[in-house]
């Protein structure tokens, strides 16, 4: 009997040892590639007399133990396990999970952005247009209609309605009322495409489906401002190529993979793309060129790979990414200020134009209107998804 009443202080101490040891032992990780976060390290301890007093080293202590705490995606995943298991509607308090569909569905964002803060977003835009006009650079502002907006099934009748539509149409009147030309992408878009075709069911961002659909309305508005008739290029199933690697949703790795779906990045362009560009990872500058192939779909050069993102699948986020297309039929020189929905389709747009350029301002650390300036365009275009508020903090 006394040897059972040391067992369990024993293997509490055993187990504190333990995890200690595999502190010292493992390497602390910088990143968490499921979370999409950076973790705390002990390189970031400030052990000051002031940062102990004022309980900051205790927090990074406290954050660094959760952080790093070992084998803790496996931890991780079961716990989100766990939470399907036991029927609970929000997996992490932020996911709806259809498990027999692969539906991801984001929970639903119950009050509307204040409109002081849109106000706000909006006044963001107004001196940007200033700084523009003084250039003679016209400018225009676009939403793309964003997965979390219209995608609300499969999900329980009893959840409440998101406001994020309400939201974006708010905005949208703020900015006519200040005199920005601007439009709702998804009032291009014709009723008889259905959302649930547009989106991948495990990631934030829409499929080639969805976005050739969001490449259409783009046209046919930058077509009216340019006042140029542009036809777009024709959507071809049957020519559609997809790629036989299992896809890494973003909101699937928040979910640590835990949901099966059918996802799959396709490819719809015509062949000439791989050629009819010359493309400038920068400025159009000697150094600065690299070929389709090394930019769009780049993990098709690695067979070895057996699993693609929405970023690896079609294009990574760049600062500036310039492309020219000598025997375009428009000989505009076209900006789009953009968020990575946009990537999937901007060799699409950049087939009408002489010169694409492509700002992502997260990636750029000067002034937006003296750099846009610089670039001497006939016309600029912000065009961001519907869910994204927090352009004007950039600027």
């Amino acid at each position: 009997m006394k040897i059972l009443n040391y067992l369990l202080p024993i293997a509490f101490i055993c187990t504190l040892v333990g995890g200690l040891a595999l502190h010292l032992v493992i390497k602390d990780r910088p990143i968490s590639d499921m979370e999409n976060r950076t973790l705390q390290t002990v390189g970031e301890f400030d052990a000051s007399l002031e940062s102990t007093l004022n309980g900051e080293l205790t927090k990074k202590v406290e954050s660094y133990i959760s952080d790093q705490f070992p084998f803790r995606d496996a931890w991780m995943k079961a716990y989100v396990q766990a939470q399907g298991k036991m029927g609970k509607t929000y997996i992490n308090d932020s996911y709806f999970v259809d498990y027999a569909s692969g539906w991801i569905i984001s929970k639903p964002v119950l009050d509307m952005k204040e409109e002081e803060k849109l106000d706000e977003f909006a006044d963001g835009f107004v001196e940007i247009q200033d700084g523009l006009n003084e250039h003679d650079t016209p400018m225009a502002f676009f939403t793309f209609p964003a997965k979390a907006t219209y995608v609300r099934d499969p999900s329980p009748a009893y959840l409440p309605k998101d406001t994020g539509e309400e939201s974006n149409r708010l905005l949208h009147s703020i900015l006519t009322e200040k005199g920005i030309d601007n439009a709702v992408l998804m009032d291009f878009i014709g009723d008889d495409v259905d959302v649930h075709d547009m989106y991948f069911k495990t990631d934030h961002h829409w499929n080639i489906y969805g976005a050739y659909h969001g490449y259409k309305a783009l046209m046919e508005n930058i077509s009216a401002r340019i006042d140029e008739d542009i036809e777009p290029i024709a959507y071809d199933e049957a020519a559609n190529v997809c790629l036989e690697k299992d896809f890494v949703g973003s909101w699937n790795k928040q979910l640590y993979m835990t949901v099966n779906s059918d996802d799959q990045v396709c490819y719809n362009y015509p062949e000439s793309f791989e050629t009819q560009f010359k493309i400038y990872k920068g400025p159009v500058a000697e150094g600065k060129e690299i070929a389709f192939n090394d930019i769009y779909g780049l993990v098709r050069n690695n067979p070895e790979e057996d699993t693609v993102s929405y970023a690896t699948g079609y294009t990574a986020d760049y600062g500036v990414l310039n492309i020219v297309n000598e025997h375009a039929e428009s000989d505009k020189h076209i900006v789009v200020v953009k968020d990575s929905y946009f990537n999937a389709i901007q060799f699409h747009v950049a087939s009408h134009f002489k010169q694409l350029t492509v700002l992502d301002l997260r990636y750029i650390e000067e002034n937006p209107v003296d750099f846009i300036a610089e670039l001497d365009a006939d016309y600029v275009f912000f065009v961001y998804n519907d869910r994204n508020f927090n352009v004007v903090e950039i600027y």
